[in-house]
């Protein structure tokens, strides 16, 4: 039986310490000639017994392996080898664990942090704060219960008006899965969101595939609601890029009245350099002219309303595309004690850590190899509201993992460009303590 939680804990207004995950899903392993590669890290203080099942869409177990770790040590279960069809992953560890998995054709990367409750990624209401009518979107729903049936709705939201443009539902089976393709289902009418209800607990994830093919992002839903927990009011992205990058950040209000929404733009060192404003009427989308506004400076934002509030950020320079939520303590995106479950010595890695508070923060950066050695480790404090870059060189060419500690809450996010600087791939550090 699946303890189920819907979302974060609050107790008198805060939100409690929740552990790194000991069950984690990933809604997709891809059968075909789509490589996928999946890591998994125990994080615990304990050697931890592992065990990997697929699933098919009906929930059925076709395949399961399992193997001991040692505290912090990687391991890549041989899922590319051992899956032809279409599937889900459930792993399940007596230590804590984290995980991440890379989906591969070509220039088409997408990447997915393996999905947990106590993560705020497992839920019974979900967002996606981009869905696009011109390119190609589809979206894969996983029932992680094994209690019974999910009965799921889908309503898309027009982008500017918030609208109701489209709405449907489908039945998953327990543990089972549901593949919504843009050419069969109603997705490709809508430019704005997706909003995704349902009876039980799910994951659901979203694929992006344009520029003819060569680019391609995933998501997974944001967590709207959950036990005594609502969206934010306050997210943050950490950076915003100068120069050829072209930056896009999508603002919805996801609140039922209509909301002011305000975003400021800082420097390093917590210094507000722009800010600008509008209101926007539930279900309604702003996309603020960040890229326009902050040209030669390397800024974080912080976005402020009066109504919940999520949004997505995309950033774009050729078949090179990175794409981030807005992260928050109500998602479970911020916290003082970070992991990235993957570095690698054969890209260009670099990080962004965003003090989210009003006191300085000092950041432990922990590199380990794939064993759980630690190869490499420094500090640095950071200023209230300014934020610090990890460079690939301080990095050292590590093979392995990274882990964050600081004083303060902070939040933190990976970029990582490979293949002649053809693809690149994106992931928020994955908080294992809140606080």
């Amino acid at each position: 039986m699946v303890k189920v939680y819907l979302g974060l804990r609050r107790r008198n207004g805060e939100v409690d310490s929740m552990p790194a995950p000991k069950r984690i899903f990933f809604a997709q392993v891809a059968p075909g000639q789509w490589r996928d590669w999946v890591n998994i890290t125990n994080v615990g203080n304990k050697e931890g017994k592992v065990t990997v099942i697929a699933r098919d869409g009906n929930g059925k177990v076709f395949w399961s392996t399992e193997r001991s770790l040692k505290p912090f040590q990687c391991w890549t279960p041989p899922v590319e080898d051992a899956i032809k069809m279409e599937a889900s992953l459930e792993v399940i560890s007596d230590q804590p664990i984290v995980g991440e998995r890379h989906c591969h054709l070509g220039t088409q990367v997408l990447d997915f942090p393996g999905a947990a409750f106590e993560l705020g990624t497992v839920g019974r209401r979900l967002f996606f704060a981009e869905v696009a009518s011109y390119i190609a979107d589809w979206m894969k729903i996983l029932n992680v219960s094994e209690e019974a049936d999910a009965l799921v709705t889908v309503v898309g939201h027009d982008r500017s008006t918030g609208r109701v443009v489209t709405q449907f539902t489908g039945r998953v089976k327990p543990k089972g899965f549901w593949v919504v393709g843009d050419a069969a289902s109603q997705i490709g009418r809508v430019t704005g969101t997706l909003e995704i209800i349902s009876t039980q607990p799910i994951v659901a994830e979203k694929h992006a595939h344009y520029t003819g093919g060569k680019s391609a992002i995933g998501q997974l839903g944001q967590l709207i609601e959950g036990i005594d927990t609502v969206a934010p009011k306050r997210i943050y992205f950490g950076q915003i890029a100068p120069g050829e990058w072209y930056d896009w950040v999508t603002l919805t209000n996801v609140g039922n009245k209509e909301a002011k929404i305000t975003v400021i733009a800082r420097d390093q060192n917590g210094k507000a350099v722009w800010s600008a404003e509008k209101s926007v009427m539930p279900w309604q989308c702003w996309i603020p002219p960040v890229n326009e506004a902050v040209k030669n400076i390397d800024v974080s934002l912080e976005v402020i309303s009066d109504q919940p509030v999520l949004g997505e950020r995309h950033q774009h320079l050729g078949t090179q595309v990175l794409s981030f939520p807005g992260a928050a303590p109500e998602l479970g995106t911020v916290g003082k004690r970070l992991y990235f479950p993957e570095v690698y010595s054969g890209a260009y890695d670099w990080f962004r850590f965003f003090n989210v508070s009003e006191e300085p923060a000092v950041v432990t950066f922990i590199v380990r190899n794939r064993d759980g050695k630690v190869l490499n480790q420094f500090q640095h404090r950071i200023k209230p509201m300014g934020f610090w870059t990890v460079p690939d060189d301080l990095i050292r060419q590590a093979t392995g993992t990274v882990e964050v500690l600081s004083t303060a809450p902070i939040m933190g996010e990976r970029h990582m460009h490979y293949r002649g600087w053809k693809t690149a791939i994106s992931q928020l550090g994955q908080v294992i303590e809140l606080a």
